[in-house]
C-alpha cells in the first residue's frame, strides 16, 4: 500500500536531501507521478480488463467517450422514458430511450461525451414506469494502450483479430459502415486515442477489452498507488533522474537513469504485445 509520501521519502533519500532543502514537496511531487506514467509505458504493468459495450452503427471508439449500452431489464409501465447520466469523471454523454408495451426497449446515444475515467450512473425517468436498468460502457480516457479485445455473445468469449490500421482499412472499410455491418471479428487502433471495430457492428454488443492504464497522479496522502508493489522500485530512480536534470546536473542525472534502465530488468510484468490472431 504504497502513498505519496512514501515516494516523497524515497526520492528524497536517493537525493541525499531528506530536509527538502534543495527539492520541495511541491518540486518532487510532478517528478514522482510523471515517474510513474513513464513506468507504465515502459513495462504495461498497469494491465487492466476493461467491459464495456460496442454500438450498433458505430465503427470508431475514442477513448473516455461511452462506448455503448445495453438494456439488461426493461422494467414495465414506461411510457415516455428519458434517461441522464452522472459520475465517472467526464461530461457530455446524451441518449434517448424508446419502450415497446411498457418495457424499455432501445437505446440511442446523441452524444458519447468525453473525458470518462470510468462508467457514468444511468437514471431512467418517467412517469409511471419502474424496474428498467441499463448497463453503460466506456473506454477509460487514461488508456495507453490495447492489447487484446474480445466479445462477447451469449456464454461464449472469443478473441477479435488485429490488424494494423493499413491493412485493417484495406480489409474491413471498402463498404460504408452504413452499408455493411455484422458481427466484428477484428480491430485496429488509429492515432493515440481510438480503436476500430470491423465490420461495423450490426447491434450492440457486450465487449471486453484488455489494455494498459495510464495511473492518475497521486495528489494526496490517503490514495493508494493501482501500480502493483513489485513494480514500484524503479519510481523513485526516474523521479530523483528528473530532478538532477531539472538542476543541471547532467552527469548525476545520466547515472540515475541508467539505474533506472537496471531496475526496469528486474520487473516481472512485461509488454507482452498483441497476438494478430489467437486461433492460428
Amino acid at each position: 500500500m504504497t502513498l505519496l509520501a512514501d515516494y516523497e521519502f524515497q526520492v528524497a533519500d536517493v537525493l541525499h536531501d531528506p530536509l527538502h532543502r534543495k527539492w520541495s514537496l511541491s518540486q518532487l511531487d510532478p517528478y514522482i507521478n510523471e515517474a510513474r506514467r513513464q513506468l507504465v509505458m515502459d513495462t504495461g504493468c498497469l494491465r487492466t480488463l476493461q467491459p464495456t459495450y460496442c454500438t450498433q452503427g458505430t465503427e470508431q471508439y475514442i477513448f473516455g467517450q461511452v462506448s455503448g449500452a445495453a438494456i439488461l431489464t426493461g422494467g414495465s409501465g414506461y411510457t415516455a422514458p428519458s434517461v441522464s447520466f452522472s459520475g465517472g469523471g467526464g461530461s457530455g454523454v446524451a441518449a434517448a430511450l424508446t419502450q415497446s408495451g411498457g418495457a424499455v426497449n432501445t437505446i440511442t446515444f446523441t452524444s458519447f461525451g468525453s473525458g470518462y475515467s470510468s462508467a457514468p450512473t444511468p437514471v431512467i425517468s418517467d412517469p409511471t414506469g419502474t424496474g428498467a436498468t441499463l448497463g453503460v460502457g466506456i473506454i477509460n480516457v487514461n488508456t495507453y494502450d490495447f492489447l487484446q479485445v474480445a466479445l462477447i455473445w451469449g456464454n461464449e468469449r472469443y478473441t477479435l483479430d488485429w490488424r494494423a490500421w493499413r491493412d485493417f482499412s484495406t480489409w474491413y472499410r471498402p463498404f460504408i459502415a452504413s452499408s455493411y455491418q455484422r458481427q466484428p471479428v477484428c480491430w485496429a487502433v488509429y492515432g493515440d486515442n481510438s480503436i476500430f471495430l470491423g465490420p461495423t457492428p450490426d447491434q450492440n454488443y457486450a465487449m471486453e477489452y484488455d489494455t494498459i492504464i495510464l495511473p492518475t497522479p497521486l495528489t494526496d496522502y490517503v490514495t493508494v498507488d493501482p501500480i502493483p508493489s513489485l513494480s514500484q522500485d524503479p519510481i523513485k530512480w526516474y523521479a530523483a533522474y528528473l530532478a538532477k536534470m531539472n538542476a543541471q546536473s547532467w552527469g548525476e542525472a545520466e547515472t540515475l537513469n541508467q539505474q533506472y534502465r537496471r531496475k526496469l530488468l528486474e520487473i516481472t510484468s512485461v509488454y507482452t504485445g498483441r497476438i494478430p490472431n489467437a486461433y492460428e
